[in-house]
This record gives C-alpha cells, structure tokens and sequence, in this order.
C-alpha cells in the first residue's frame, strides 16, 4: 500500500510541472513589418536586339522585406501589362540573401510576349517584388510599383522536319519533310500510316532530334509535353514515336511555344491521295476559272501531278479532284498565297504565282502536301 501510494504522490507532482510549463508556454507570432521596395531598375526604356539574347538587359534591385523574427525570407519578381497586375507573369523566384536579379534579353523578350505585348513596339511594362515565407508562400508583403518602356522582337521558332517508317519520306534524313511554319505554329497536311517516326531540326540525323518527353525517351531527345492518343513513345529505341492511326492524309500541327509545345496530329477533311486524276482551275491555260473545263494534269507518282503552261502576273489556280467544285479541292494552305503548301477544302486560298509570262511545270505532291511551281 505504501508503494502504491508513492506512485500516486509521484504522478500528481508529475502532472503538475506539466501543466504549469504549458501555462508559461509563449505563442510566437510572426508578422511582416515592412515590404521590400523596389529601389531601382538598371533601365528606363529597353529595345531588345534579337542579335544578342543572352546579353544582360535589365536588373532589379530591392530593399530586404522584414519580420518581426528572423525567418527564411524568399522573393518572386512580376511583371505586367497593367499597373493593377490583373494577370501577373512571374519572372523569378529569388533567395533571402539576394535582393537583386538580372535578365537577358531573350528572358525580357518571352516575358513580353508572354504579357501579349507587340513586336517592333514599345509598351508599358509593370514591375514589382513580393516577399513571403515558406512554400505556401505565407505572409506575402507586396512592394511599391515601377515600369519601363520595352521594345521586344519576334519569337524564333525551331524548323520542325518528318522522318520516318510511319511517313512519305520514309528513313531518309536528307529528304526529310519540312513543316509549313508560322510564327509558332508548324503544320503539314501529309501522309502517315502505322509506323515509327519522329522530327528532325534539320535534313540530317544530327544535331537536333525532337520526340516526346517521356522517361522512356532519351533526355536530348525530348520535346513534346503532349500529344494525341494515336501517339505512343518507343522505348525500345528510345529516340521515336509510335503511330497507331490508319493509313491516310492527317493534319499534322506543332505549338512550339515555350508554354506548349504540343504535338497534334488528326485526320484531314480528304484522306485520299492517289487519285487517278486531278486538274487545274484558275486564270491560267485559258480556263477562266471554269470548273467543267478543268485541265487534267499528269500523273507521275503516287498522288504526283504535273502540268506544264505559261503563267503571267497575277495567275492564280487551284486544283481539283473532279470537273466541278466538290469536295476534292486544294491550293494553298492556310489562305491566298505561295507558301508551297498544299491544304485541303476549308483551309486553303488560291496559289498566287507571278510568272511574267514564262513557261513553268507545275507540280503538286497531294501525297506530301505540297506543291512547286519551277520555270522551265
């Protein structure tokens, strides 16, 4: 019984202590007593030249944000195109021993674009600097505002080239099939059925090769974020991709934004190519644009035609799959023009050509998706 009791006495002195250390236990609180302010920018007016993107451009400086106890204090630089940051785009993420960040001209020009700002005019950009706590970006204080004048350029893109078992080109790297590009969109209307294949940066296996990114690719190799569900990584090779879709015409579309790049490939509005004849229609060869007289060109090749004439200033023409205006219809891709491109009925122009008089041969590969127009 003495025993017992001890061990009672023991517990409530026990339980005592600990109650009383919670008591005089303090609650620490952390608040922000003062924002970082940004104190200076390197320039007042930026005109980025396209010829020296990883010079410096432009350098933000800032007074340190405080707490009311030291903590790890960390900071993200925005930018906007309105003095409100209705749309922030965040430029950098920058440690608590650095309260500068400098950027190229390239890093200037993509954030530009980014806020939707014109190439070759100069617009308002907004800056300023946030300070926070941890990864949740806790006890955020934001900083005064400042502008600059900026200038950007237009956006490069990468040339994107075809290859492979899956393509019209087959394996061979110096034939390779160039995609139509504009500005960051490359696209195609030609030929795939089951097979491998992937993109070239040029007509050479090296230096540049673009697949998917995906860990069963090899890591130079990788590009694409996303892609459709006719595509599949070979990871076997490691270097291609996989079409499963049928034989046939697709449209074939790069979004080479840094943001993007997306690879999209669907079936186009005339999956046939090798039809036994196709004719011209247009202001060339005395037709007048006269559908039921259309001239037949001639066939040689698997979907390639040929028709030699005399083409002046001004001539443009299409072609057609039948002697009216039906569905089997091309020209030029996208709109009017001479890009070399060929699209089918909904998304193509007239070719325009001005050929002075002088005779040319014609030649359209609907297998490929493209056409020449070569003077004789």
């Amino acid at each position: 019984m003495k025993t017992n009791n001890l061990y009672k006495i023991l517990l409530a002195v026990l339980v005592f202590f600990g109650i009383t250390a919670c008591e005089d236990r303090e609650l620490i609180m952390v608040e922000n007593q003062s924002a970082p302010i940004v104190m200076d920018l390197s320039a007042s007016t930026l005109f980025l030249d396209q010829n020296f993107p990883a010079n410096p451009a432009l350098t933000v400086t800032w007074t340190a944000a405080t707490y009311s106890v030291p903590t790890e204090i960390r900071y993200k630089v925005e930018a906007s195109s309105d003095e409100k940051f209705t749309k922030p785009l965040e430029l950098a993420t920058v440690a608590e021993s650095s309260n500068a960040v400098t950027f190229t001209v390239d890093e200037m020009n993509k954030s530009a674009i980014a806020l939707g700002m014109s190439p070759a005019v100069s617009s308002k950009m907004y800056l300023r600097v946030v300070s926070y706590l941890g990864t949740g970006q806790m006890m955020s204080a934001v900083s005064n505002v400042t502008s600059l004048q900026i200038t950007p350029y237009v956006l490069s893109y990468p040339d994107f080239y075809l290859v492979g078992g899956a393509t019209a080109v087959d394996w061979t790297a110096s034939a390779a099939q160039i995609l139509y590009k504009d500005a960051n969109l490359s696209y195609i209307y030609t030929y795939l059925k089951p097979g491998n294949f992937r993109f070239l940066g040029q007509q050479d296996w090296n230096p540049t090769n673009y697949s998917l990114n995906d860990p069963g690719i090899k890591e130079n190799y990788r590009y694409f974020n996303q892609w459709p569900a006719t595509i599949a990584p070979d990871t076997a090779e490691q270097e291609n991709m996989i079409f499963s879709g049928t034989e046939g015409i697709y449209k074939i579309t790069i979004n080479a934004a840094a943001d993007k790049k997306t690879l999209d490939i669907v079936p186009s509005s005339v999956s046939g190519f090798n039809f036994d004849t196709v004719y011209v229609v247009g202001n060339v060869a005395g037709n007048s644009w006269n559908a039921d007289n259309a001239i037949a060109m001639t066939k040689t090749g698997e979907g390639v035609y040929e028709f030699t004439t005399t083409l002046d200033n001004g001539a443009e023409f299409k072609i057609l799959g039948q002697k009216s205006w039906g569905d089997l219809d091309w020209g030029n891709i996208g709109g009017n023009g001479n890009t070399g491109f060929l699209g089918p009925k909904g998304d193509n122009g007239n070719i325009k050509f001005d050929g002075g008089g002088s005779e040319y041969k014609i030649t359209v590969n609907i297998k490929r998706g493209t056409y020449s127009i070569v003077k004789l």
